[in-house]
């Protein structure tokens, strides 16, 4: 018969540090319909306010939607630091995700 062990390993999930956020928005002004015009992707979220700004004078819509989509990873609890490093650790690994272009 063959024994095998078992651990129980607790996870958390962060914001995976290897990927920035992205950001965007999408006009939702309309009586019947919303406009549905969308910022694209940005890295950045003064691209997106930018954005929404230049579409507020264009059709004085005010309304929007913002999205911040971040990219998570689950860690063993008893490998996550006291305190977060100010740079990434020269072994991780990156995630395999596009990024956004401002």
């Amino acid at each position: 018969m063959t024994r095998a062990v078992y651990r129980f390993v607790k996870y958390t999930t962060r914001q995976d540090p290897t990927v920035e956020p992205e950001y965007s928005a999408e006009c939702v002004a309309g009586d019947e319909q919303p406009c549905g015009a969308t910022s694209g992707t940005h890295a950045h979220p003064s691209n997106v306010e930018d954005w929404m700004e230049a579409h507020l004078k264009e059709t004085r819509h005010r309304h929007y939607r913002r999205r911040i989509d971040d990219f998570a990873e689950f860690v063993p609890t008893d490998e996550l630091p006291d305190e977060l490093p100010s740079e990434l650790p020269g072994d991780l690994e990156p995630a395999k995700v596009s990024r956004a272009t401002p």
